[in-house]
């Protein structure tokens, strides 16, 4: 909590250092005809916050917005039935920006997976379905961010870890882990209430009057 620190962390996310993960529900089933499948190791290759030993594949979306590149990695968690929603379904999807263009995460799923977030009232297109959601909010969160540990990486922090016994030098790293010989710093936050209550809900109505 000093002043070179927050510089540090603020110049991170000015230069887009910081790797985020967001998490949100799309109205429907998005649509994967568009989007390259790539293995979690060339996801993490990317530069995305990414486990590379997961035996899971991710979606890539490189479609520019506004005439500039942008690329997008994702996967669906859930599937939750749904009464009100295209394809009858909620999914629950997992986000990772590889840019940072404007909207980028809600026009990407909207206009090349065909599905727009819950609650999105400015790509929804004002369907039947998408006015039925939309006195919750959007169902977009940012709830995961990796950094660049702030001390551990300057000169002195370096030579502080160096000067560590091996098992003491693990014990940070357990928590801070070496990527590409940086040392990370990873935050994560609860999903709000309203994301497991709307998925819970909608699964409950959809088994009671289906």
């Amino acid at each position: 909590k000093t002043k070179p620190v927050l510089s540090h962390l603020s110049k991170q996310f000015h230069d887009r250092i910081d790797r985020k993960t967001y998490t949100a529900i799309v109205n429907g089933i998005p649509q994967e005809d568009d989007c390259l499948r790539i293995s979690a190791q060339q996801a993490y290759d990317m530069g995305v916050d990414v486990d590379p030993m997961e035996d899971t594949e991710w979606n890539l979306i490189d479609y520019n917005l506004d005439d500039r590149q942008a690329v997008t990695i994702w996967r669906a968690l859930r599937y939750v039935p749904s009464l009100y929603a295209h394809d009858n379904t909620l999914t629950l999807v997992e986000l990772k920006p590889k840019t940072g263009r404007y909207h980028q995460l809600r026009r990407h799923m909207a206009w090349v997976c065909k599905r727009p977030l819950v609650g999105d009232a400015e790509y929804d297109k004002n369907t039947e379905s998408a006015q039925k959601f939309r006195d919750r909010g959007l169902f977009l969160c940012s709830n995961k961010v990796m950094l660049q540990h702030p001390y551990y990486n300057t000169e002195m922090g370096r030579q502080v870890l160096e000067d560590m016994d091996e098992e003491s030098k693990q014990e940070i790293l357990k928590d801070f882990p070496m990527v590409n010989s940086v040392v990370m710093v990873h935050g994560e936050i609860e999903l709000p209430d309203k994301f497991e209550n709307l998925l819970a809900n909608e699964k409950q109505r959809h088994e009671k009057f289906s």
